[in-house]
């Protein structure tokens, strides 16, 4: 990537202040008013694209290859044009406009990144908001520290000069961004259009796997992102299996370092993988005790001991705290689980981050969690036993 000396500070703030006076001097683009999926902004529905297992976006294709992209839990809409398509006529300003093809993508959300590979569109991301360092894929971590991919700072407080020099032509964050909207909004002042994405919140890991085809869409590759979907879905679905004579009753945790126990809930990424690999998750919605039945949750250890004490299998999770050296070492840490079956059986298994950075390789991850169900492998690409 060509490299030259950013803005000034100065510059941007002037940027900033002009693209405000703009709007106070000239008035910005109405919100909308009535919804009508057939006629949008003037554009002729074509067809609503029904998704088979996502519930957080909504893709409809209108004439001359628009998209609108609906992404719910965002509460908001994109217009997805071709390159050189002709934009609607005053296009409310809650509606982002994102064109085709991208190149300089900013990536603050580092699960999106596999998409892009599979897509063969790599070239496209120039920006990134985790260091090599923090990624698990040899590739990617490979062209951060070669600086093919630039690492600009963290995803609350990026340089901002040297994505508006380097022409960023689209931001995509996670929904950690909520957490420090001014940084979203000053990247809308720049002119970076910024999508926030939800693909962690479904609750199918399919439904994660679909957000390929929002990628597809924003890359013009939707006949590819359709195929490679199609293809993840039939290996997926071999892979499940029915144990409701004997499931297998597991429990995904890790230790925080002020000493709670964090469980996946019962509507997380994990709990589902092991449901539709025929296991039973150890913790119910009804044990969980909460509204929201995804992500995580911290429990006292006396807590964890009770619902999981009898569990066959443990998985650890060292996506944010790291894995345990050994067996040995994680019991040091929490000596009561020295009384656990799957301890005593020597049946616990760590995965790390690789495994939240990739999903698109959800087929994968099933086949390596049916095996150590099985019993048929005690290392996987994904899974590794912990040893003593």
């Amino acid at each position: 990537m060509k490299k030259s000396r950013p803005f000034s500070r100065i510059s941007v703030f002037l940027m900033i202040f002009l693209s405000l006076g703009v709007c106070l001097f000239t008035g910005c683009s109405e919100k909308k008013t009535e919804d009508d999926p057939d006629n949008w902004m003037g554009l002729r529905l074509e067809e609503t694209e029904e998704n088979r297992y996502a519930t957080g976006f909504t893709i409809r294709k209108y004439e001359g290859g628009a998209y609108r992209l609906s992404v719910s839990g965002a509460n908001a809409e994109y217009l997805i044009l071709p390159e050189k398509a002709e934009s609607p006529a005053n296009v409310p300003s809650d509606i982002t406009v994102i064109r085709q093809p991208k190149q300089n993508v900013y990536l603050a959300s580092s699960s999106v990144m596999c998409y892009f590979y599979e897509l063969g569109a790599k070239e496209t991301v120039g920006f990134t908001s985790t260091k090599a360092g923090d990624w698990t894929d040899p590739e990617v971590k490979k062209a951060v520290e070669e600086d093919e991919i630039t690492y600009v700072g963290k995803y609350n407080a990026p340089d901002y000069e040297w994505l508006v020099q380097e022409k960023t032509t689209l931001a995509i964050e996670n929904t950690m961004i909520l957490h420090s909207p001014k940084t979203k909004e000053q990247l809308e002042q720049l002119g970076i259009p910024v999508l926030v994405e939800y693909s962690s919140y479904e609750e199918h890991p399919l439904g994660r796997l679909e957000w390929i085809r929002v990628y597809g869409c924003i890359l013009g590759k939707e006949e590819a992102a359709d195929t490679f979907f199609k293809e993840q879905e039939e290996l997926f679905l071999k892979q499940k299996k029915d144990r409701t004579e004997q499931p297998l009753k597991v429990a995904c945790f890790s230790i925080t370092p002020n000493g709670y126990v964090s469980v996946q809930k019962p509507g997380s990424y994990m709990a589902a993988l092991i449901r539709e690999a025929g296991g039973e998750y150890f913790l119910t919605e009804e044990a969980s005790g909460e509204e929201k039945d995804s992500g995580s949750l911290n429990l006292q250890m006396d807590r964890f001991y009770e619902t999981a004490k009898d569990a066959d299998l443990l998985i650890y999770n060292g996506n944010i705290y790291g894995v345990p050296e050994s067996l040995q070492a994680l019991v040091r840490e929490q000596p009561l689980l020295a009384d656990f079956k799957a301890v005593k059986n020597k049946n616990v298994y760590s995965v790390g981050n690789d495994l939240f950075q990739g999903p698109t390789k959800v087929a994968r991850v099933m086949e390596d969690l049916s095996a150590i169900m099985d019993g048929t492998s005690e290392e996987t690409e994904y899974f590794h036993r912990l040893k003593d």
